[in-house]
């Protein structure tokens, strides 16, 4: 895997050399956000005031977040310091962030985003974080199945023959999942039904985890077939074993206590070195390739972390989406500063 060139804008986001026209940027950091995003569940904005908690499981205007939150989150009313909030950690949280609006795609797309995953109130942190793409053709009302398939993919939940198969997302084109826990590179719980290639880890509902710290993608999907595995940042492709990650750095943050009292801008500081910067892009067709960077805030940039063939064909348009949960274990998890650029350079 080779390492990426990237600059600094001064602000701490790294910036693509001779970038493509902007086609969508929205920082998240204020009391709005551009109203084409549609909150679901838990998201929210810090930068608005707090408020009554978001209900759970429904669409609804990004807005403040609840009054009563758990863990280290960032303080509310903190326009223009503020982030997106897909989940506090509160158990058994969803909470997602739709872009129901069409984007070109034809030229290819290069999409980038600061990620925050940390403050788990549980011995081990989860679920972890997708950033998808669906086909701009379909309706973007409502994301896949939480859990292990974050957002995007299908899930039978705990492979349980009885139950009924929670769809992914409708049109699904490419699903990034930013992994802490692990299941996401799995074929369990009915993830990838449907498949002619399978995960490594085999279609078993795994615990622990087989892939935690594992940035995987996805493929295009709808209703319960389809999502399947195309890459994952693991060394191991067979089915024996362990398999491990080959991520340079940690998706997840170190920060357990946000203090009493803290202002916006003290929070910021304090977050800043947790955060993880991600590129991701899908080259022009005939022959479309998809890679993922990820800069680990270590003083060396973006690293190309997976490199694959991107599903054809690209549609002629995509919608995007965040997504991210919690169940019994925990997390903290926010987004910042998404551009969305054409492939090509002006």
């Amino acid at each position: 895997m080779t390492a990426t060139a990237a600059a600094s804008d001064g602000h701490g986001w790294a910036v693509h050399r001779e970038p493509g026209a902007l086609l969508v940027g929205e920082s998240f950091t204020g009391e709005r956000a551009d109203p084409r995003f549609i909150g679901y569940g838990a998201a929210c904005l810090t930068g608005a005031p707090r408020g009554q908690a978001p209900a759970e499981a429904t669409n609804h205007p990004l807005g403040g977040c609840r009054r009563d939150p758990v863990g280290p989150v960032p303080p509310g009313d903190a326009d223009p310091h503020g982030y997106l909030q897909l989940t506090d950690a509160h158990v058994e949280q969803t909470g997602a962030a739709l872009f129901d609006s069409p984007i070109p795609a034809r030229e290819g797309l290069e999409v980038t985003f600061e990620q925050w995953q940390y403050g788990n109130t549980t011995r081990a942190p989860a679920d972890g974080i997708s950033f998808f793409l669906t086909d701009g053709a379909a309706r973007l009302a409502t994301p896949g199945a939480f859990g292990g398939s974050l957002g995007y993919a299908q899930k039978l939940p705990d492979d349980n023959s009885e139950g009924q198969v929670v769809p992914g997302v409708d049109g699904g084109y490419l699903g990034i999942g930013l992994d802490v826990l692990g299941d996401y590179f799995g074929d369990g719980e009915r993830r990838g039904n449907g498949c002619e290639r399978r995960s490594p880890a085999g279609t078993m509902f795994r615990r622990p985890a087989p892939g935690p710290n594992v940035v995987s993608a996805r493929g295009p999907g709808n209703g319960s077939d389809g999502y399947c595995l195309l890459a994952a940042t693991t060394g191991n492709a067979t089915s024996d074993g362990s398999w491990p990650s080959t991520l340079p750095g940690r998706l997840h943050g170190n920060l357990k206590r946000m203090p009493s009292g803290a202002t916006p801008e003290e929070a910021e500081e304090l977050l800043e070195p947790l955060k993880r910067t991600v590129r991701v892009r899908v080259s022009p067709p005939p022959e479309p390739t998809a890679t993922v960077d990820v800069d680990f805030q270590d003083g060396r940039g973006f690293r190309q972390v997976l490199r694959f063939p991107a599903p054809r064909p690209v549609p002629d348009t995509v919608k995007l989406g965040f997504a991210a949960s919690t169940g019994p274990q925990t997390d903290v998890q926010l987004i910042r500063r998404l551009t969305v650029r054409t492939g090509r350079s002006n």
